[in-house]
């Protein structure tokens, strides 16, 4: 199955991104769709101090005098939301199995629209990478679908992958 295939726990329909606590919280609220029916999930994500982004942070706004939005989350409880990712095997000592982490990555923030991938072990054991766009409303700037599309290609993800929900047709 595709990691964005239908019925698939990664295939989200974005609600909402809401940012808490100067911007050092992030919360994400989404829909799943399983088996036809909806399942709305919401997830909280630490920024790390660690910077694994490479962006153009003249561009994005700033959640202090000199910190960016961008950089790199963390989610907290994937393993509850998301269930095919890779859980470490159990250590020496009888200590319950540890889920990996799932990665966000933002890229790029502007106005209304994020740019970002989530990177993440499945339960396969290999590395998964995922692009988004995020707009309010069915409209993406140019320049924001370019920045998308050219994240997209540097991951080598097929640019016949991209998935647009308002194409989909309604969801909700």
């Amino acid at each position: 199955m595709s990691v964005v295939g239908e019925n698939s726990e990664f295939r989200m329909f974005m609600r909402e991104v809401t940012f808490f606590e100067k911007y050092t919280l992030m919360r994400m609220t989404f829909y799943v769709r399983k088996n036809g029916k909806c399942q709305l999930h919401t997830v909280w994500a630490d920024k790390s101090p660690f910077k694994f982004s490479f962006s153009d942070l003249v561009k994005c706004f700033k959640n202090s005098e000199n910190e960016f939005i961008v950089g790199t989350w963390v989610l907290r409880d994937s393993i509850r939301h998301f269930t095919q990712i890779y859980t470490h095997p159990e250590i020496e000592g009888g200590r319950t199995r540890t889920p990996s982490n799932v990665y966000i990555l933002i890229h790029f923030v502007w106005n209304t629209t994020i740019v970002f991938e989530a990177n993440f072990i499945n339960d396969s054991g290999n590395t998964r990478i995922l692009t988004a766009a995020l707009a309010r409303g069915p409209n993406i700037t140019e320049e924001m679908w370019k920045e998308y599309v050219n994240l997209t290609r540097y991951y080598e993800i097929p640019i016949r992958n991209i998935k647009n929900v308002y194409e989909a047709g309604k969801f909700l």
